[in-house]
């Protein structure tokens, strides 16, 4: 797992060095922009820019200008000619100064954004690759004239862009409205910051490219977040003993399926037993009770029990309760009773409605929760704009998680995952194959698989929660990839059998 920072906790980090080491702000500086234009340089060579068009920088005032410009200067020694600058203001920093003075020493144009706009239009438009030094993470609320005519005029140019560390615009405060210049390249200084992730500002940021070697290894930073990897995986899953057998390998009750939606039924089901769930019930009502038992063979399709929460707690290892389930009275009164048991459970889809519900009226469950709400789910969960979440889920989603006990997976093309107490994972998803009707049904399924079987395994409630919903995301996401790969365009049925390869591969899981 890849430590994420905020952008308050990255600058608390460039100060914590600074006096831990008792560096001056220029010797980090320095080595920052050594290491980002190693990052930049293939990306500028492969353009031609700085030696068959012109490679530019834009800057404001603060400390990411000055990286912007030093980059140019360390351009200018690896032998390239074209480049300039734009300020966009006219009296840059004390850092940013500085490094000014060395680039004009060497001759080359800088341009005041202010003094002649017309010339840096037109320089923008005949700019092979842009540097994007105008704000960095200092920012609070949206960028400011004159800067913010400057970041249009670079959208409007169609110049490729390259970001030193995030997009100019992005701040902890983000919001929806607030502007970003977009980037084909973000040259992302680690620890990266999470707003990177962000499922509004991440097709901003274009391809992530991590820039290490500026911080010492191990330096420590206060952080509540985290990217999820591949190789998490295989941290997360218990892998079951030789010797397990069905009732051991987690036994898990599914609430699910109405009329017109068998389907969402059945997929969570099998998907849940693809995650390594040795015993799978569904409950369903009559009408569907024929269809369903048709369709499934390894799952056992049982009637809806007469009386709400009427099941037999000590059969089961965990709940999911929700895909194609309907909203109707009888279902909510299904799932107070079901959560009232205590049993760890997943709630997708209708029953994440329902609960909302529930939880104004002062229902409490009485065992952990996982939530896999969508957007317009989670607006309807925590009475807040779905693009303010997209916008922003590092500031609604923890009071929500909290509010509710629950931990939620905030379901995008990336996935935010918010723990009751305060910490966050996101994982990377950019699969736009996942975004078909069904794959948020397997989602639930290999969570709640994983969470019955992690509630057999291990101790500690809430843990198990937090870990089954990471590792059911990351297993989710790989398993797009992989049908992406083999199938092209995909149906959801697909990730069950590429889920059960990935969590259920002999020794070590398959990354």
């Amino acid at each position: 797992m890849r430590p994420l920072l905020s952008c308050a906790e990255a600058s608390a980090l460039d100060l914590g060095v600074q006096r831990r080491a008792q560096l001056p702000p220029a010797i980090l500086m320095e080595d920052a922009s050594v290491r980002l234009w190693d990052a930049l340089e293939p990306i500028a060579a492969a353009l031609g820019a700085g030696a068959a068009g012109t490679l530019t920088a834009l800057c404001g005032s603060g400390n990411n200008a000055g990286d912007a410009l030093a980059v140019l200067r360390h351009a200018r020694f690896a032998g390239l000619n074209d480049m300039a600058v734009i300020l966009g203001k006219s009296a840059p920093g004390e850092l940013a100064m500085t490094q000014l003075s060395y680039l004009r020493a060497l001759g080359i144009p800088v341009l005041s954004w202010e003094a002649e706009p017309d010339s840096c239009r037109a320089l923008l438009g005949r700019s092979l690759l842009l540097v994007d030094g105008i704000a960095g993470t200092g920012l609070h609320g949206p960028l400011r004239e004159p800067l913010a005519s400057l970041l249009w005029a670079a959208i409007d140019s169609g110049s490729p862009v390259a970001a030193v560390d995030i997009p100019s615009g992005l701040s902890d405060d983000f919001s929806a409205g607030l502007s970003l210049l977009p980037a084909r390249w973000t040259l992302a200084i680690e620890p990266r910051k999470a707003g990177l992730y962000f499922p509004a500002v991440r097709p901003a940021c274009g391809e992530i490219v991590g820039v290490g070697g500026v911080f010492p290894v191990g330096e420590p930073a206060k952080t509540g977040f985290e990217l999820l990897e591949p190789d998490d995986l295989r941290r997360l899953v218990a892998r079951p003993a030789p010797s397990a057998y069905k009732g051991s390998r987690g036994r898990l009750a599914v609430f699910a399926g109405s009329v017109g939606a068998t389907g969402a039924a059945a997929m969570c089901s099998r998907a849940s037993l693809a995650a390594g769930a040795g015993l799978v019930a569904l409950f369903v009502s009559a009408e569907i009770l024929p269809i369903l038992s048709s369709k499934l063979d390894a799952v056992m399709v049982k009637p809806a029990p007469s009386a709400p929460g009427a099941i037999e707690v000590e059969r089961w290892d965990a709940l999911l309760a929700g895909p194609g389930w309907g909203r109707s009275g009888d279902n909510k009164a299904t799932l107070a009773g079901l959560l009232s048991t205590g049993l760890p459970a997943v709630l997708d889809a209708d029953a994440i409605a329902l609960y909302g519900a529930l939880a104004s009226e002062g229902f409490v469950a009485r065992g952990p929760l996982i939530l896999t709400p969508h957007p317009g789910e989670l607006s309807l969960l925590g009475g807040m704009p779905a693009e303010e979440a997209l916008a922003n889920p590092a500031k609604l989603l923890p009071p929500l998680a909290s509010h509710l006990a629950a931990t939620i997976v905030f379901k995008s093309h990336c996935t935010w995952i918010a723990a009751p107490d305060g910490r966050m994972s996101v994982w990377d998803g950019m699969e736009s194959g996942l975004g078909t009707a069904g794959s948020g049904d397997v989602l639930a399924g290999i969570a709640a698989g994983l969470l019955a079987g992690a509630s057999v395994e291990r101790a500690g409630a809430g843990e198990r929660s937090y870990d089954a919903a990471r590792a059911a995301v990351i297993a989710h996401g790989l398993s797009g990839r992989r049908a992406r790969a083999k199938r092209g365009w995909f149906q959801a049925p697909d990730l069950i059998e590429e889920a059960a390869l990935i969590l259920g591969a002999p020794g070590e899981t398959a990354p």
